[in-house]
């Protein structure tokens, strides 16, 4: 049975430093019991409270060499989700103290996250949520390896330590349960990417699948590449940006910091199960002049949940 966890991080943390994308450090990991739901929840039918709008965004390694170095991205990514107010996302790249940046002065979001050398060491697949919306119920952690319960493994010539991170959520409003699951597959490795994949697909074969689902992440490859891509559509799962009644033009999700590339490629997917409605999938360009958020655009879907059965 698969170990439930609950990620609580004490008051004293040592904040990382930014370094090497593939650092092994010596793993650690906090153990806390599952979060119970605290208190009845009423079930509200209003049409609006039936949709969620997800997103995932790779936020880019924090450093001061870039062309837009962290410490103005992150005034401007705290601006994107003011004026965006995503209700669930996935973030890649994520290490702690950029979760923290992100949260700075406030803020609507709590998040779910571990880094992925154990502990607050290294990157997080970090899940971030609307606190006043969503309860984390449970959530657990896996590395894309051949030993997917051991704290920093690799495998399959993967260039650096990968993992997924998945949390159950009760929505306080209308009281639905619905599963996230985040991860980032490897940006060298084929073969890493394909059994990655595998690995998140056995996961997920694993939770409840009465529940409604999603998937994101920074796949590091392009839609079009099946052997990675259908590992979730065979699944059960689809792409939103082939279900959405209406989306963007397409352009490169990955962008360098430089000017969009129309019609490139997507590596930046959000799934769901079959069969929830999709009204829109956007990836979002920066405007022009505009200090970048991150050398990746952001791609935000608008779902609507499935009927209860």
């Amino acid at each position: 049975m698969m170990k439930k966890l609950l990620l609580a991080l004490g008051a004293a943390v040592v904040l990382l430093t930014a370094g090497s994308l593939c650092n092994v450090f010596a793993a650690d990991l906090i153990n806390v019991r599952p979060k119970k739901p605290t208190t009845p929840v009423p079930v509200i039918n209003a049409e609006h409270h039936n949709t969620l709008k997800v997103m995932t965004m790779n936020v880019r390694v924090a450093n001061e060499t870039d062309p837009y170095p962290w410490s103005k991205r992150k005034i401007a990514m705290r601006e994107f989700l003011k004026v965006h107010q995503p209700d669930v996302f996935g973030t890649q790249e994520t290490f702690y103290f950029v979760i923290k940046d992100l949260l700075e002065g406030g803020s609507d979001y709590d998040w779910v996250g571990l880094g992925r050398e154990g502990g607050t060491k290294g990157e997080f697949m970090a899940i971030f949520y609307k606190k006043n919306r969503f309860e984390p119920l449970e959530y657990d952690h896996l590395w894309l390896s051949e030993n997917p319960r051991l704290i920093g493994s690799m495998s399959w010539d993967t260039a650096c330590t990968r993992m997924v991170t998945w949390v159950r959520f009760l929505d306080k409003e209308t009281g639905q349960q619905f599963y996230f699951v985040n991860t980032h597959l490897d940006h060298i490795s084929q073969l890493a990417r394909v059994n990655g994949a595998k690995v998140i697909a056995g996961a997920i074969a694993k939770l409840d699948k009465k529940l409604p689902l999603f998937l994101t992440g920074d796949f590091n490859t392009p839609s079009t590449n099946a052997e990675v891509h259908d590992v979730f559509i065979n699944l059960g799962l689809s792409d939103t940006w082939d279900t959405a009644e209406r989306h963007s033009d397409q352009y490169a999700t990955y962008n360098a910091f430089k000017a969009p590339q129309k019609d490139g490629h997507r590596i930046d997917w959000i799934f769901t199960r079959a069969g929830m409605k999709v009204y829109s999938t956007d990836i979002m360009l920066n405007k022009e002049g505009a200090v970048y958020v991150s050398d990746h655009f952001p791609v935000i879907s608008v779902v609507e949940w499935p009927a209860k059965k």
